[in-house]
């Protein structure tokens, strides 16, 4: 197989600097990038309710419950709509879904691992230990709002840095390979 070059080497280098001047910037300035991570979650939800209203419209001659999917698309477009023009209820709104949706993921871990237990998975005790610490976690989370929002802007700023530093070394690399075929 013949070497080829490389077009546009560079894109992978332009996207992980990009995307790692912005886990910087969230790192920076973390109630900044909790604000719009909020008012991305308030377009997300009237997103929802605007295809739930078009959904239930388009289809209430074939559900019989039709009515259900319109009613819903109908208060997510509200609930959307308020989130956007009050984002610190969206931010609250984000800190409240985080904490119990993590709640809700350690009571399945917990009861998982007293199922593994009775089926006599070696390992059982690895997904009670996990559950435990998430359920402490989201229990601070809860408490603590200034936990939950740092929580989730630096998990959101870490996979960005790395993904954003991977893109540079593979640009890079891309160049370094285009330079050995034309050597």
């Amino acid at each position: 197989m013949e070497k080829t070059i490389v077009n546009k080497w560079w894109m992978p280098v332009l996207l992980g600097v990009v995307l790692f001047a912005a886990s910087i910037f969230i790192i920076i300035k973390p109630l900044n990038a909790f604000l719009g991570l909020a008012l991305v979650f308030g377009w997300l939800i009237l997103f929802n309710g605007i295809i739930n209203i078009i959904f239930s419209v388009q289809n209430r001659k074939v559900f019989d419950d039709w009515i259900w999917y319109l009613l819903l698309g109908v208060f997510e477009v509200i609930i959307g709509g308020a989130l956007l023009f009050q984002p610190q209820i969206s931010g609250e709104a984000l800190i409240l879904f985080a904490g119990f949706w993590m709640m809700f993921v350690a009571v399945s871990r917990i009861s998982n691992a007293f199922l593994f237990k009775k089926m006599k998975i070696s390992m059982w005790w690895l997904p009670l230990i996990s559950g435990i610490l998430i359920f402490i976690f989201s229990f601070l989370i809860l408490i603590n709002p200034l936990i939950g929002v740092l929580s989730i802007v630096y998990l959101t700023a870490t996979p960005l840095m790395v993904y954003g530093a991977i893109a540079i070394y593979f640009g890079l690399k891309l160049r370094q390979y285009n330079n050995c075929k034309i050597a």
